[in-house]
Parts: structure tokens; C-alpha cells; sequence
């Protein structure tokens, strides 16, 4: 190898490595600020892997996120957890930890040290294992600032007739 080619590595790994990661990206995201992230995920539980994409819109403690046939809106106080085609909604306290990280995934990488086993970040990978044995991977496809988000867009916007099943956990 040439001695220019081992500079140039050398500088693209040093630029690498000043870069900082979506972890770092999403913790430095204000309160105030809203942001969209594109993801797709694979998790082995029990030995059974799942995966999936979606996207999430996050304000503060507010979140919808869409992804799998499942939406689930937050408004900071509610969440809703929707299947649109089988007409079923769960409905929890935002503060219940009951649906926890696979209601909100964004919670699980804001406290990643104090509720994982072990993790590690690569470019956009985010590797994770959890305390039940779960490994998570997280890929994050896309990242961007939106513009304010008004707080009815973090509530679903229909309502909930005879025709839905409707369980209520508040």
C-alpha cells in the first residue's frame, strides 16, 4: 500500500470518527425540538426474530410513530396503541410502564445505560441487548428536523365506535 493511500484512510477514519452517531444525534435533540426518524429494526426474543421499519415523529415526551400496521400516538399524558384493520386499541397512561420500549422505542435509546445489558453504536447501527434476553437491532435510515408539531397530531384522529375493540389501561 502506498503511503498516500494509508493518509487518506487514515484522515477517513479520523473524520469517521469525529462524526458524531445517531445516538448522540437523538440525545442532543432539544425538548422544544421535533424531529423525524426513519428505522427498521430486528429483534430476537425466545429465539424468534421479528423485524420491521417505520417512522417516528417525536416533540418532547410526544411521539407518533407508524410502522408494521401498528400506530401509536403519544400525546405525553395517553398513549394509544392502534391496529387500524382489526379495528383494536389499547389505551395506557403515558407514565405506565407497562407497554414500556415497545411502545416507544425512542425511551429505550434515551436510557440505553440504565436499561440495557450491553450496547454498541456503529454509523447508524444501534446493537442492544436487553435485561429478558432480547437483542435489538436498531438501524436508523433517516433523520431530520420538522417543523413544530401541533398536539392533536399526536392523538389519533378517529374515534373510537361499537366497531372497535377498545381496551382501556388508564
Amino acid at each position: 500500500m502506498s503511503l498516500l493511500s494509508i493518509c487518506l484512510s487514515w484522515i477517513v477514519s479520523a473524520v469517521a470518527l469525529q462524526q458524531p452517531s445517531v445516538l448522540d444525534a437523538l440525545r442532543s435533540t432539544s425538548d422544544s425540538a421535533s424531529i423525524q426518524i426513519d428505522y427498521e429494526f430486528t429483534a430476537v426474543t425466545s429465539g424468534i426474530r421479528s423485524f420491521g421499519d417505520g417512522r417516528i415523529e417525536l416533540q418532547g415526551n410526544s411521539y407518533h410513530m407508524n410502522g408494521n400496521g401498528i400506530e401509536i400516538f403519544c400525546d405525553g399524558k395517553t398513549t394509544w396503541m392502534l391496529d387500524e384493520q382489526a379495528k383494536e386499541v389499547i389505551i395506557e397512561s403515558a407514565e405506565s410502564n407497562s407497554a414500556g420500549y415497545l411502545a416507544n422505542p425512542v425511551l429505550l435509546l434515551m436510557n440505553l445505560e440504565e436499561n440495557s445489558v450491553s450496547y454498541d453504536v456503529e454509523g447508524n447501527l444501534i446493537r442492544i441487548s436487553l435485561p429478558d434476553g432480547t437483542r435489538l437491532d436498531v438501524t436508523v435510515k433517516g433523520m431530520k428536523p420538522l417543523e413544530t408539531i401541533k398536539p392533536e397530531a399526536f392523538r389519533p384522529p378517529v374515534e373510537f365506535g361499537s366497531d372497535w375493540i377498545v381496551t382501556d389501561l388508564r
